[in-house]
This record gives structure tokens, sequence and C-alpha cells, in this order.
């Protein structure tokens, strides 16, 4: 295929570019034209990518709008990653990455008449409240409420993708759980999700004897409240495998989670022992305390949604089209994980 990817620079989507350039697609990448020499020296080693200057920011999303039509009839795939992923991103930038963002590479979609295939990675936090089983079809209203602004804006920018995809194509909903680095190298790139606990264990190690004493850590974790983390490269490894096998109708949507899930409090207990820290999780109900308490510790007030978060996300949509996925081993690349941690730390 001929796929054009955008984002394809980012944590994800150039471990995904890698990943379709090595199994014979033809790559396509948008770049913004300021950074087009830092992604030609990314890739430098794969000499037949075709770099195309644009931005999801444009309203016409190429800097050359009069090679739309050219590069909209050589494409037959389009995977749009790009986005802003903070949990505290301000409502102003997620708006304008996420929702204004897509809006623009759908606009640009509706121009690429041989485009068969449109690829759009969302996030398992679209349904942010709902509680038991979520299902791949279900998308909350724009109007619900949202605990941070990344996940209202992929809500919106979902809702977006369902309404606005030309029926013509066959569009693909990719839901990732929260991504952690490498489960092989434990490579990683930005200090986010449960890389915040990660920094906190360590900064209280650095109390020496103090830290000795410290024994709990008071945490708003609910009993039944559960992390869907997903290692990058397994990630790459369905997404590729999606994008290059996809199924022959007009909506898909897939929750890129492990098919057992862990419970929050036994990763966050698992790390804390694994960096050798004698704290202990004690789940504690929401109070005026953790307010203060997360600054102090230097985490966003969002996560504490994803602490209590109790959604059991079904796979039935992923499981019957790919079965014979191969799950990560939470219990071999958490160590993994822990140990790159500390190397860089």
């Amino acid at each position: 295929m001929n796929i054009l990817i955008i984002g394809g620079t980012g944590f994800i989507g150039q471990r995904l570019l890698r990943k379709l350039h090595q199994q014979g697609e033809k790559i396509f990448l948008l770049s913004r034209p300021s950074s087009l020499e830092k992604a030609k020296s990314l890739f430098k080693d794969l000499s037949d990518i075709t770099y195309i200057r644009g931005d999801i920011q444009n309203t016409d999303l190429l800097t050359d709008v009069s090679q739309a039509d050219t590069i909209g009839e050589q494409i037959d795939c389009l995977v749009h990653l790009a986005a802003v992923y903070e949990l505290n991103v301000s409502p102003t930038e997620a708006h304008l990455q996420n929702v204004i963002g897509t809006q623009n590479v759908l606009k640009f979609i509706s121009r690429c008449k041989g485009l068969k295939y449109f690829h759009y990675f969302s996030t398992y936090a679209v349904n942010q409240v709902l509680k038991g089983k979520v299902y791949e079809s279900d998308l909350i209203s724009e109007s619900s409420l949202f605990y941070d602004e990344y996940a209202k804006s992929k809500n919106h920018a979902e809702h977006l993708v369902r309404k606005l995809s030309p029926k013509s194509i066959h569009t693909i909903i990719h839901r990732p759980g929260i991504v952690v680095g490498d489960s092989r190298t434990g490579q990683r790139e930005k200090e986010n999700g449960p890389y915040y606990f990660f920094n906190f264990i360590k900064q209280t190690k650095k109390l020496g004897k103090l830290s000795e004493k410290l024994k709990y850590l008071p945490l708003p974790v609910q009993k039944n409240s559960l992390m869907p983390v997903i290692p990058v490269d397994t990630l790459v490894e369905w997404s590729s495998l999606i994008i290059q096998h996809p199924k022959e109708r007009a909506l898909s949507c897939y929750h890129l989670v492990p098919q057992k899930v862990i419970k929050t409090k036994e990763f966050l207990q698992s790390s804390i022992e694994l960096m050798n820290s004698p704290l202990q999780i004690i789940s504690s109900p929401i109070t005026g305390f953790f307010s203060p308490l997360f600054k102090v510790l230097q985490l966003p007030e969002q996560l504490v949604f994803y602490m209590r978060q109790e959604a059991i996300l079904d796979r039935g949509q992923l499981n019957q089209d790919y079965p014979d996925l191969k799950e990560p081993d939470y219990n071999k690349y958490l160590p993994i994980l822990i140990e790159e941690f500390e190397k860089g730390y």
C-alpha cells in the first residue's frame, strides 16, 4: 500500500512508520516545514520515504495546496496519529491540535480520490465517565463531563471522524490504553502516566534515613480500579497488523488494551517494590487533602480519575477480527521499564 502517515515522528508514530516500511509499504510522511530536516534526520536510513510539507493546523493541511489532488490519487491508506497527549494540556491547545487538526485531516481526505482506508488513533479515555463494561461501539456525548482536556478533545475528535469520514472509505479507529515504554528495552519518551509515580518514588529515596520512616502513601485508588497499560512495541505490532490487514467494513473500532488488565493498585505497588521502596499504598477516599498532596508529589490532579476508573474495556471486535494477537507479559516488562527509568534518572 501507499500509506500517508500524519504524526510519524512521535513516540508511537516513528516506530509504526519503521514497522510498516520494514514490511514493504510505501511511506509518505507529512511534516511541518520547520521540522522537515529533523524528520529527514530521524529517518535518514530509510531512503525511499516521500516527505510532504504540511501541518494539521492548516485548513488545507498541505503547504502546497496544488499537490493535494496528486497526493490524494497516489495514497490508498492514511494514518492519523498526530495529537497532543499531555493530561494537563490547556483547553485551547487541546482543541486546536486534537479537534481542529482532525477536522483539517478529514477535509483533506474528502479530496483523496484513491483513498481506501483511514486509520484514526483515538484513546480508551474517550468514554471517561462510563463504568462497568465499555464496548468498542460506545462513545459518550460531547457534552458529557470530562476530567481532563485531553480526553475531552479526543472524544470530540472521534465524533468528527465517525460523522465526517466519507462513506466510500473504510474507517478504522484505534483506541490504545495507557502507552508505556518498550517492553524489551524500556525505552520511553515522556515522563507521563505511570512515570509520574516513578519520579515521586525516586524523590522519596533521596530523603535518606527519613525515607525509611515513610511507610504509607495514601492515594485515591479504588479497589477495582484498572490500569490498561500497553507497551509501545505491543501497540505497534497490533496496529501495524490492523493497518496491513483491515476489515472491509465501513467502520471498525478497537480497544487496544491487554486481554487481562492489571489493577491500578497492584501496578503501582509492584512498581514501588521494584524500586526498593518500603512504601505501602493505602486506598483513601477523595478529600481536599489530595490537591496539596499531588502538588507536593508533582502529580497532575487529572491523574485522580485514572486511579479511580473501573471501566472494563471490552475487546469483542478486536478478538473477533484479530484472534491471534500476542499479549504483553506484565511480569516481564515492568522490571524492564523500571530498570530503564532508573538509568536515566
